[in-house]
């Protein structure tokens, strides 16, 4: 192993102890009832305070049957050690599962709350759905009905220039039948006045002649 990585270990091991060995230990007042912490190892030294059972102590050192305390607002003195306990005493255990049944309630009303809130965004949601798929409904049919409409536009609309280039060759054919029509009427006419008035000539030529008087002829 190389003198570097030996080095690394060593630091890393002494870094942990000088943790373990500055980490406060912890020890409770017992739960039997209120323990005294008094000037020195002995109870015939003065009490400078008692401690409710349940209260956290700090321990500095501890001895066979008295060890040295802190308590929390600094002071220093002596307790018994079978005053003391490492275990977490009832009463706190108690208070901490009433803070934790505390914050339970107060994050079951959040719950329910939000629930409440996520139900009304559902219900709006749902309503707004529902409209949408309406508007959707009658959109769709306005289009149908528009398509159906466009298509009956359009065949009309054929139909209608149909009638229309049909219209517009009667006409054509009309107008072309009236001029062939007048044509005619102006042949006959002349044919008829022409056919008139040789009769009339032809009258006038004849009463002319039999109205000429005959000569006589020398024998009479």
């Amino acid at each position: 192993m190389k003198k570097a990585t030996k080095i690394a270990i060593w630091v890393v091991l002494w870094l942990l102890i000088c943790f373990a060995m500055g980490e406060a230990e912890i020890r409770y007042a017992s739960d039997v009832c209120e323990i005294a912490v008094r000037t020195g190892p002995g109870t015939d030294r003065k009490i400078i305070a008692l401690v409710p059972a349940g209260r956290e102590l700090e321990l500095i050192n501890q001895g066979d049957e008295w060890s040295e305390v802190r308590l929390s607002n600094g002071k220093e003195g002596f307790a018994l050690n079978r005053e003391l306990t490492t275990e977490t005493p009832s009463s706190m255990k108690l208070e901490r599962l009433e803070k934790k049944h505390t914050d339970l309630i107060s994050q079951n009303k959040e719950l329910q709350q939000k629930l409440a809130e996520l139900g009304a965004e559902n219900k709006s949601v749902s309503g707004d759905r529902n409209q949408t798929h309406d508007a959707l409904q009658k959109a769709e049919a306005a289009y149908e009905n528009l398509k159906k409409e466009s298509a009956e536009f359009l065949k009309f609309k054929a139909e209608y220039q149909k009638n229309q280039k049909e219209l517009q060759e009667t006409r054509e054919k009309s107008e072309q039948f009236e001029n062939q029509l007048n044509k005619l009427a102006s042949s006959q006419l002349i044919e008829g006045f022409l056919y008139g008035g040789g009769l009339v000539i032809i009258g006038f030529i004849t009463g002319w002649v039999m109205k000429k008087p005959k000569r006589r002829t020398g024998l009479l």
